[in-house]
Order: C-alpha cells, then sequence, then structure tokens
C-alpha cells in the first residue's frame, strides 16, 4: 500500500524496543518494494513570527527573527510538532523530502519522488502539494495511534471547500534563491483543525470505508484519502460557519 502516516509512539506501549526506529522499520517493511510510507514533516518554526503564539514574542523582535533565522533545507531543517515518529524518519537512507519550509512532507518507497516532487510555495496543503498527489494517486492514510485532529489531509479539503470566514494570509521563511539566503514571503490559507475530530469522527459514522485495529495499545484506523478529502470539503461546507 502507499501510506500517508501520523503517529504517536507514546501510545503504542510504555515502552518500544527499538523505539522510533522499530515503528518505522515495521511500516516500511509492511509496504514492501512496491509500497510507499509518507509522513508529515513539518517545520512551524519556518514562519512569520507575528504568528507565533506558544510563545508569542514582541514585535520589536519581528525583523531580528527574519534577519537572522537559519535558511530553511530540507537536510537541515528541524521536524517539529508533528511527533518523535517523523523527526527520526526523515533522517532514514532513502528517504526524501519535499522542498517547502514550514509544510514538507517525507517519503520512502516506490513512489516516494512522485510524492515530493511538487511542492509549491504558495498554499503549502494546496492543489500542488503533496497531499495534491497522494489523493490523485490513491493513497490511504493511517492514525497509528495518532489523534484526528492531525488529520492533515483535512487541510486539502479546507482549501477546496467554499465557507464563511475563509481567508488567507501572509507567511515568510527563509530558503535559498539562486545560491542565497533569502526572506521571501508567500500565500497561505488560515488553516483550523478544530474541527477535524469532528468531521473524522462523521466520516466513520457515516460508514465510508475504513477499517480500525488495536496495534499495542494504540487505537488505530486506516482511511482512503480520497474518500476523506472529499467527505471533508461537504462536512466543512455544511458546517463551518
Amino acid at each position: 500500500m502507499n501510506i500517508l502516516v501520523h503517529s504517536a509512539m507514546s501510545s503504542v506501549a510504555d515502552y518500544v524496543s527499538g523505539a522510533e526506529l522499530a515503528i518505522i522499520h515495521g511500516l516500511c517493511n509492511s509496504v514492501g518494494t512496491t509500497g510507499t510510507v509518507v509522513m508529515p514533516a513539518h517545520s512551524s518554526v519556518y514562519s512569520q513570527p507575528a504568528y507565533w503564539q506558544n510563545p508569542p514574542i514582541p514585535q520589536e523582535w519581528w525583523q531580528t527573527v527574519r534577519d537572522t533565522m537559519p535558511v530553511f533545507t530540507t537536510t537541515t531543517a528541524p521536524v517539529r510538532g508533528v511527533g518523535r515518529v517523523p523527526a527520526v524518519f526523515v533522517t532514514q537512507p532513502d528517504v526524501v523530502r519535499s522542498n517547502h519550509p514550514s509544510g514538507s512532507f517525507a517519503a520512502w518507497g516506490n513512489n516516494a519522488p512522485l510524492v515530493v516532487a511538487q511542492h509549491s510555495l504558495n498554499y503549502c496543503f494546496g492543489e500542488q502539494s503533496p497531499l495534491a498527489t497522494m489523493y490523485d494517486a490513491d493513497f490511504h492514510i493511517l492514525f497509528l495511534g495518532a489523534p484526528f485532529e492531525s488529520n492533515t489531509s483535512l487541510h486539502l479539503a479546507e482549501i477546496r471547500a467554499t465557507y464563511p470566514n475563509k481567508k488567507s494570509i501572509r507567511q515568510g521563511a527563509p530558503i535559498l534563491v539562486n545560491g542565497k539566503r533569502e526572506w521571501v514571503e508567500f500565500d497561505e490559507l488560515d488553516y483550523d483543525n478544530d474541527d477535524f475530530q469532528d468531521i473524522t469522527r462523521a466520516y466513520i459514522q457515516s460508514g465510508k470505508p475504513h477499517s480500525n485495529a488495536t496495534i499495542g495499545n494504540a487505537d488505530c484506523w486506516l482511511f482512503p484519502i480520497n474518500t476523506m478529502v472529499d467527505f471533508g470539503v461537504e462536512w466543512i461546507e455544511k458546517n463551518r460557519m
């Protein structure tokens, strides 16, 4: 299979022999040589400091942050906010990473080059992103003990849906332009995952395709990504105010 994995290793067991590597090896062995494993490799630190909330920083610091933040590269940028397993996954041999400073994805396996080939700077979860590529390639989403709030595929649903108060914001990050560091600004949707658990639960209750199993102590779910995104578009258009 080709899978986008959201994981929470602490929910699997109090102790996993081999820790993050055991999870990664198990996933890669399961999909085999013809499958693909993808994980979010987001770097939230590469963003406009004006939007930082945990904690916020004084406005007089913003320009200093923009001037001094190390340049984003796919090989050096830290993975933040998506769990311990993706942070280790991105460092493994033959894992490739898409070139977006804040919303990148890491991939291993047969379709890995396809997944990371196209990632527009504008709207990192939109139509020119790994999410759209995985949608077109009939990937599945695996929740390995992770909460449904992490259902990244629903950001593509946000892009495609029409709803009140939908708005774009101006983001930025330091990237390499012609070999030189440059702070570049780009358009981004003001994403909101507050209702992602409600959407995913509604999807399950609707009887649409899914599987559920327990691995260790973890409650695990498997969904087709295209069916999930289509459902998400409909749900958002009906329920977001």
